[in-house]
């Protein structure tokens, strides 16, 4: 997963949660999923972009 793709899942996870706060799809029946989808969505989105910012570990030449 590329920066892009990462971004992406944040922005949409914080779209189906935006959604959900502002009652949009609070009235369909099971708008939990959405809650549950939108926070899944957010985080790892971020946990990727975390992994993505680090700098890769030295290798070890011996052996």
């Amino acid at each position: 997963m590329n920066r892009w793709t990462a971004c992406a899942a944040v922005a949409a996870g914080a779209a189906l949660l935006a959604l959900y706060l502002t009652d949009v799809v609070a009235t369909v029946p099971y708008s939990v999923f959405a809650v549950l989808a939108g926070t899944a969505l957010v985080v790892d989105g971020l946990r990727k972009l975390y992994r993505l910012r680090r700098p890769p570990k030295p290798r070890d030449e011996a052996g």
